[in-house]
């Protein structure tokens, strides 16, 4: 800043640079300070931990405080990377503001300005730092709402209701949790009937490795209907005596919450080319509660029981899900 014999104050161009420069400083410094955990939406203030919410279940932005609570557990550096690309993509916009005011002053011949080509490339250099942080702020963004929707998609998963097949009481999928191993068969009359009778030389193999089977019947609306599912099943084990079986299957409970998971499954199925009646979809679920594949046709028995160290780590070290 340069004080004249006048008294007035003249601020040069690298001044304001500088002024800009400090208070994205301050606002960065202010902004890492906060507890990581306050998610920032334009015009809606989110505070998990200091309003001391009660009800972990309350809506919050489409997803639970829960589930941004977990996600946040997930990616804990999440929020830290959005704070430093953030703010890089606004600095390096202001720096490309700057920038353009020189290539005018040079345009123009100011007397203090850069040659043009100097601040051509210079301008060059602020496009390309506009793109690189502003394209990692969007992954960013894109991998936390995926993350998001995976732990919804898995919560809505562990509040579906089965009935096991022995007679046992209603249970939820969340007490099958690090337990059991999850095979939800979904497709139309035929698909059911033959899965029944596939189990037939398999049950035992398939409990020894915690396994259970959750046969759901769609009908032709892409509908679950569990009364008629049910009844399918029964018949198809009175035809083949395959009995010994229900240790290991769980129907379904309540049409409305299954086709609403199934829902996106379906779609994308669909999407593929594939006759969801006919040849149906398996989900295989560890017993972490994540996916582990998702398969048409019915499944391999022989292969997924053979292999399912492999496919859980068992064999290299790593713990089993």
């Amino acid at each position: 800043i340069d004080i004249v014999s006048s008294g007035n104050i003249e601020i040069c161009d690298k001044d304001y640079l500088a002024l800009v420069l400090i208070l994205v400083v301050k606002a960065s410094i202010c902004l890492v300070t906060t507890p990581p955990c306050l998610p920032r939406k334009i015009g809606k203030q989110y505070s998990f931990q200091l309003q001391a919410k009660n009800n972990l279940n309350e809506d919050d932005g489409g997803y639970t405080v829960k589930q941004r609570l977990r996600e946040e557990i997930d990616s804990p550096f999440r929020k830290v990377r959005l704070v430093l690309f953030g703010f890089s993509t606004i600095s390096a916009t202001v720096a490309l503001y700057f920038s353009l005011l020189t290539i005018g002053k040079s345009a123009a011949n100011f007397a203090d300005a850069p040659p043009m080509q100097i601040a051509t490339r210079d301008f060059g250099i602020n496009i390309a730092s506009v793109a690189v942080c502003g394209a990692l702020t969007y992954r960013e963004v894109i991998a936390g709402e995926k993350n998001l929707e995976r732990i919804a998609k898995g919560g809505q998963l562990a509040s579906l209701r089965v009935r096991p097949a022995d007679g046992a009481p209603q249970i939820s999928l969340s007490k099958y949790r690090n337990k059991f191993r999850l095979v939800i068969a979904a497709g139309g009359e035929d698909f059911i009937s033959k899965l029944a009778v596939s189990l037939l030389d398999v049950d035992r193999a398939l409990s020894q490795v915690s396994v259970r089977i959750i046969p759901i019947l769609i009908d032709e609306s892409g509908r679950v209907d569990v009364d008629r599912g049910t009844i399918l099943w029964r018949q198809a084990q009175k035809e083949k005596d395959t009995t010994v079986s229900n240790s290991i299957v769980d129907f379904p409970v309540l049409s409305t919450p299954w086709t609403e998971y199934l829902n996106s499954e379906i779609a994308t199925a669909k999407s593929q080319g594939f006759n969801v009646l006919q040849s149906g979809i398996g989900i295989y679920i560890k017993k972490n509660g994540r996916v582990l594949r998702r398969a048409t046709g019915l499944p391999n028995w022989d292969q997924f029981i053979g292999t399912m160290d492999v496919m859980d780590g068992n064999q290299f070290g790593r713990p089993r899900f």
